[in-house]
């Protein structure tokens, strides 16, 4: 079984090494992975051999804390004692300094003799006691043969403060002592640790703001009666009061009010979005206007928000697999210091016979090597990557995913609900007679039926009369009665079979066709009434995503079980070529193309991804190198894939590339900080470079191994910064591009938006709009300052109505 433990205690990646080590000895245990990161421990185990308490006892022997995964108990604010610890070995370590050094200060009026080496002893003595942690932590993992950094500190400050004191006892005139790098030693490491500390709580700081969404009190309606109770106690089928300022705290329904809700935690959508009765609610969303009741489905761990914390916390803990060798480098890296440290002691000692010479050198080996550089290089990163990308609407699931996602060159996007809305809408209507009849006749017949596209078509009509007699002609249409005379609707059979003349009528079939629409034809028993045109339309933004990627140089692919003619259509809508268009495609075969892809990529190590958002996308998704799933798709998929576009968005896809990159990026930066700083720092240390007259004292160590860490630490911490301050993009004319968005009424299908399309891109200054029919929202993006009344008159001249201009 696999089970998953919380690891308290840990200060390095010699402490992660240590307790993998000894885990997997235990006879049982087949695998073992702990994140310094994380502070957590999974093992897989055979529990007829072993139990969950025999792994945190063997923890626990190391002297680390070990518990069952998320029941740690509460711990004191780390960083606040560090700070204190820091604060107060400043205080003694100042006038510790002063008696060590203050004789070169000129008048300078300084203690001599045992005055000077009493104070010094006793003001060493206690920094050293303030710092205990370090020699206890030391100490203990030296015993238990597990070595880690405390180990190094632990050596080289009592190795000093030791040689000092035996120098003083059997040589009182002698001049050269080490007090004061014993205490500066600590004191800067203390200072280090605090530094670090700070900075790797806020590469959790996503994380802690997801936290925050979740209120601590909601209001639920019961028996009629509006009462508060904490979030603990809601429960499914519950109904949740939600007010303006408010956040949603379960997913459900909406089954009465209205409001503009911010989505932005979780879709990384900046706009809000409109909700309604009968529209989804989720939780982590942000009420900014309006109001909600809403009927919850999924509380407590089971909502959306829950599942994103827990796959954020996940991924930030699991290990990449560029980490392999700076772990195996960690494993083993403390007794080899110890080992350098004692080969340059004897050598500078046998060379110069110079103990102090010898001590200085083989102190400052141990001070200046960071094992802990090498282990934050990657989880660091991780841990930023997974946390930001979650507030862009991007949930990687582990670690490895990230590194994907970083060498991905070639994506199949499925094309419907992934590229496209995924349901049909009446994109043209032309009438042969009085419009208003024509759509009252369609939606008597059509409201009859169940089947998808009568539904469509009812829904675009609105309303109308009443039918009798109504019958469903399969692979045909619908024929029946309205106020007595008889109706046809359907494909262009029903005309055949209506007895109307199609001739006149096939130019526009065929045209129609060839841009992937359906048509549907009424008729009474003369003549053609109505045209009707449907399409799943291209989902806004499909078409900035796919020019994302291919400016990032990812070839994409559409694939799709359509009719090739749709399939072209679409695939031209969103800006992919000709070339890379799988049409009629079974599930089985989304399968092969995906393998196809991947071994062609193989040749030139890159990877493959795959998007989409069904059932029959699993398999796809589950084989391709990174398979990734929109959110507002099956559990099945999602549970199938290595990441996930929350919002369903797909311009989340190439903000998920990006930020793999530039994860991927900032991680071997660190690795190669962290190689280099301790192949240049220890032989430096050891004096290999004392005859070009640079060498360095303990002191020195101590400060540059606290800044290796500070180093790593703050360059990952830049991810958490990722796409939050872009600057303006510019137009080749250098003019400053911006955007207005505009909330239209008054569009009924995609001839309307069209129309507002074209009416927004006529004014002089746009230069693109994109227009959102279901949102009723138009984005113009503006080559030159254009005056929202000039927009607003474009459209209201085109027959529109603008609500609001932002």
């Amino acid at each position: 079984m696999k089970k998953k433990f919380t690891v308290t205690g840990m200060t390095c990646a010699a402490c992660a090494s240590g307790i993998e080590r000894t885990v997997k000895k235990l006879d049982g245990v087949s695998s073992c992975a702990v994140s310094l990161m994380g502070e957590s421990m999974e093992a897989e185990f055979d529990e007829e051999k072993l139990t969950p308490e025999e792994i945190e006892a063997a923890v626990q022997s190391l002297g680390y804390g070990a518990y069952d995964y998320g029941n740690a108990p509460a711990k004191k604010e780390r960083g606040l004692t560090l700070f204190r610890r820091f604060l107060i070995s400043l205080a003694l370590m100042i006038p510790e300094m002063y008696l060590a050094m203050g004789h070169m200060i000129s008048h300078a009026i300084v203690p001599h003799g045992w005055w000077n080496y009493g104070f010094q002893i006793a003001l060493t003595l206690a920094i050293l006691a303030v710092n205990y942690k370090f020699f206890v932590s030391g100490v203990r993992a030296a015993v238990r043969l597990v070595p880690n950094m405390d180990t190094l500190v632990t050596l080289g400050a009592a190795v000093s403060f030791v040689y000092s004191l035996v120098t003083v006892i059997l040589y009182p005139d002698h001049s050269t002592l080490f007090f004061e790098s014993a205490a500066m030693i600590v004191t800067l490491v203390t200072l280090g640790k605090w530094l670090e500390d700070r900075s790797k709580r806020r590469t959790g700081r996503e994380v802690e703001r997801l936290l925050s969404l979740a209120p601590d009190t909601v209001t639920v309606e019961r028996e009629g009666r509006q009462v508060a109770l904490s979030l603990s106690e809601v429960r499914a089928g519950d109904l949740l009061i939600v007010r303006q300022g408010e956040s949603v705290a379960a997913d459900g329904r909406v089954e009465e009010g209205h409001a503009f809700v911010d989505q932005s935690a979780v879709t990384g959508e900046s706009l809000p979005v409109e909700v309604a009765a009968g529209d989804r609610a989720t939780s982590a969303s942000l009420v900014k206007s309006g109001y909600l009741k809403i009927r919850c489905e999924r509380v407590g761990e089971d909502t959306m928000l829950a599942g994103i914390i827990r796959m954020v916390k996940e991924a930030g803990a699991s290990k990449a697999p560029i980490q392999a060798l700076a772990d195996k480098v960690a494993a083993v890296f403390v007794p080899v210091v110890l080992g350098i440290a004692l080969v340059t002691f004897l050598v500078w000692y046998f060379t110069t016979w110079s103990l102090f010479n010898a001590f200085n050198y083989g102190v400052s080996v141990i001070v200046i090597s960071c094992p802990c550089a090498l282990g934050l290089a990657t989880p660091v990163a991780i841990m930023a990557a997974t946390g930001r990308g979650a507030s862009l609407g991007v949930l990687f699931k582990s670690a490895e995913a990230l590194q994907r996602a970083a060498g991905v060159k070639t994506v199949l996007l499925d094309k419907t609900a992934t590229l496209t809305e995924g349901k049909p809408q009446v994109v043209y209507f032309e009438s042969r007679t009085d419009e208003a009849r024509a759509k009252s006749v369609a939606y008597a017949l059509e409201s009859k039926l169940n089947h998808p596209l009568a539904q469509c078509i009812a829904e675009y009509c609105g309303g109308g009369g009443e039918a009798q007699n109504v019958e469903y002609l399969t692979g045909i249409g619908a024929r029946g009665e309205v106020n007595g005379k008889t109706y046809y609707l359907g494909n262009e059979k029903i005309l055949r079979h209506a007895g109307v003349d199609f001739s006149a009528e096939r130019e526009l079939f065929e045209r129609l066709s060839r841009e992937g629409k359906t048509a549907l034809f009424l008729a009474d028993e003369r003549s053609l009434l109505a045209v009707f045109a449907l399409a799943d339309t291209l989902k806004e933004g499909s078409r900035e995503a796919v020019a994302a990627m291919t400016e990032m140089g990812i070839s994409s692919f559409m694939i799709t079980g359509d009719n090739r003619s749709v399939a072209a259509y679409i695939a031209a809508e969103a800006g992919i070529g000709e070339g890379r268009v799988y049409a009629e495609v079974l599930p089985e075969d989304k399968l092969s193309h995906v393998r196809e892809q991947m071994s062609l990529a193989a040749s030139r190590k890159e990877c493959v991804a795959m998007i989409g958002d069904g059932i029959n996308d699993s398999p796809a998704l589950k084989e391709a190198d990174l398979g990734i799933a929109m959110g507002n798709g099956t559990d099945v998929a999602i549970e199938s894939a290595d990441a996930v576009l929350v919002g369903g968005d797909l311009r989340a896809a190439p903000r998920a590339f990006a930020l793999a990159k530039r994860t991927m990026r900032i991680i071997k930066q660190n690795l190669f900080w962290a190689f280099f700083y301790n192949c240049v720092g220890i032989p430096l240390a050891a004096g290999v470079f004392a005859f070009a007259g640079v060498a360095l004292n303990p002191m020195i160590a101590a400060a540059c191994m606290s800044l290796s860490s500070l180093f790593v630490v703050g360059n990952a911490l830049r991810l958490a910064y990722f796409m939050k301050t872009k600057k303006p993009k510019h137009s080749e004319q250098g003019e400053l591009s911006m955007k207005k968005t505009l909330t239209v009424e008054g569009m009924m299908c995609m001839h309307c938006v069209k129309h507002v399309q074209d009416a927004l891109t006529g004014v002089a200054g746009v230069a693109s709009a994109e227009v959102n029919l279901k949102k009723k929202r138009a984005v113009v993006t503006l080559s030159e300052e254009v005056a929202d009344e000039a927009l607003v008159n474009a459209v209201t001249a085109a027959g529109y109505e603008v609500k609001e201009v932002k």
